[in-house]
């Protein structure tokens, strides 16, 4: 059985974290989005988590707190190409949210995410609202999806089952691999 945990990312990871993001080229990433995410790598504003899969990072992403107004915003997410449709997006969500909820400084309500039409779906069956869509609102000319998840509206624990579901759906799905 595969041992599958998630931890704080950390530079050892950088390699690893760029090869996911290259196996989700074209249809999730612009190639121009790579510099981005290197400048993430090298200076996270907010906690990164990593989910490895046997040692091995599998997915990646983290959040940062904006201190004028009372949320979070999630940044990157994603999974490699090899483990999509595995649950790992769902685990890592759900680790994020679950920190937010207990670490975050200063403490916050609203988790916002901004994403594609094609990934938007995910974070609604997660339990995010729909809060704007902007046509054309990244650079690469790619519509932009805004959500939001409402911190008041669950609790710790509620947030921590799902984790924990998710976590064992993963180590499920990666063992019948």
């Amino acid at each position: 059985m595969s041992r599958v945990a998630v931890r704080r990312y950390e530079a050892a990871d950088r390699a690893t974290v760029l090869a996911i993001f290259d196996s989700n080229l074209p249809e999730y990433f612009g190639a121009g989005d790579r510099g981005w995410l290197k400048e993430t790598l090298d200076e996270p504003d907010g906690p990164a988590f990593v989910v490895t899969v046997d040692g091995v990072p599998a997915a990646f992403g983290g959040y940062e707190i904006w201190d004028h107004y009372n949320k979070a915003l999630l940044y990157w997410g994603m999974a490699a190409r090899r483990f999509h449709r595995c649950g790992l997006g769902r685990l890592l969500l759900f680790e994020r949210l679950v920190h937010v909820a207990r670490h975050a400084e200063p403490p916050t309500r609203y988790v916002t995410v901004d994403t594609s039409p094609l990934v938007a779906p995910f974070f609604r069956r997660c339990g995010f609202a729909l809060t704007a869509v902007w046509p054309e609102g990244y650079r690469s000319g790619m519509e932009m999806h805004e959500l939001h998840f409402d911190l008041a509206a669950t609790t710790i624990d509620a947030l921590d089952a799902q984790r924990r579901a998710a976590l064992a759906a993963v180590e499920a799905a990666v063992a019948r691999r």
